[in-house]
């Protein structure tokens, strides 16, 4: 079997000349890790490899990136010289090349389908997918260590932790200094300068919940959870669903699955990312944008069904890991049958 084959079945729902060349572990790390460690999985272009070298100076730990670029030769010879010069990106990083066939780069392979890439051959048990403009500002590694028995329990499970992100308000002057522990943080966002970053909510808004994280000194779960809830979380590189990849770039549909089978949103309580300017903004058009908004309502009601007659199958339907799916696809489950979404069998 050629390789373009083998990748066009691994992912089946990409377009198949860009599948064919995508190459896994195009540049490998020279130290492997230890199993039980967090794999750090991002995507990244060459006019974002500059975040990804400072990314490595944070996380100091291993990280498995896609890089998306076009077929210049002139381009892939720098990003090898780049990337041997630099001893952290050569000892830590794995990255797999996806290569846009066409002039330029394209979304023919959807971000979606990249972040999987990176998961996939993450070569630990645990993973965080995140933007490459977000830097760790706490020692997340060591917090999985000291928790190890516990955190493990959790993840294997289903459950996943989520690492809370903030961001400034003016990224200019004096102002833009990365706070290292909480109590510097949360002095920093009592005088307005960072703010808790849930997107689709305003600032200091959202389902990771502020109030209750100042205040936290244990793991506390996510309450006001919503299906456009995107936050960074470590989760288990095997037991988790793997991200929708009939989007172009939504990081919601990596998670929701996950919440909907019976999967916790645990928060932690003293480690945080802080979220910097992005050197490249998305290639996605309005229309794009559009197209995945009406995409995700469809996808929601399918998820939703999906689940509901799965756990009901497996005669799980009234218990606990039923929780999550009884309360936000209420409306829907109300409507089956009704010609919303076909009738039962």
């Amino acid at each position: 079997m050629t390789h373009g084959l083998k990748m066009s079945k691994v992912f089946a729902k990409a377009n198949y000349e860009n599948t064919e060349s995508t190459q896994p572990f195009w540049l490998k790390a020279s130290e492997g890790p230890v199993p039980d460690d967090i794999t750090l999985v991002t995507v990244v272009t060459p006019g974002t490899w500059f975040e990804l070298e400072r990314l490595t100076e944070y996380w100091k730990g291993p990280i498995s990136a896609t890089l998306h670029t076009d077929q210049n030769a002139d381009t892939l010879t720098s990003i090898r010289q780049k990337y041997n010069d630099h001893s952290s990106l050569s000892k830590h990083v794995d990255i797999h090349l996806s290569v846009s066939t066409h002039h330029g780069l394209s979304v023919l392979l959807p971000r979606n389908a990249q972040r999987n890439l990176a998961r996939l051959f993450g070569r630990t048990d645990y993973v965080m997918e995140m933007p490459s403009n977000i830097v760790p500002a706490t020692d997340i590694r060591r917090t999985l260590e000291t928790n190890r028995e516990m955190f493990s329990t959790l993840l294997r499970t289903g459950d996943v932790l989520v690492v809370p992100r903030f961001g400034f308000l003016n990224h200019e002057g004096p102002s833009y200094k990365i706070p290292f522990s909480k109590a510097r943080l949360l002095e920093v966002v009592g005088r307005d300068t960072m703010f808790l970053l849930d997107k689709h909510w305003k600032p200091n808004i959202g389902p990771t919940d502020l109030t209750a994280w100042k205040t936290a000194t244990t793991l506390y779960p996510v309450k006001r959870y919503d299906f456009h809830y995107e936050p960074i979380v470590i989760e288990s590189k095997t037991v988790q669903p793997w991200c929708a990849e009939r989007f172009l770039d939504s990081r919601s549909a990596c998670l929701f699955s996950s919440y909907l089978a019976g999967g916790e949103f645990w928060v932690l309580p003293d480690d945080y990312m802080v979220e910097l300017p992005e050197t490249e903004k998305s290639t996605l058009s309005d229309f794009d944008h559009v197209i995945e908004n009406r995409l995700y309502a469809k996808f929601y009601w399918e998820q939703c069904v999906h689940h509901a007659r799965q756990l009901d199958a497996l005669g799980l339907w009234k218990g606990k890991q039923s929780e999550h799916i009884r309360t936000q696809c209420s409306r829907v489950i109300q409507n089956w049958g009704k010609g919303l979404i076909g009738k039962p069998e």
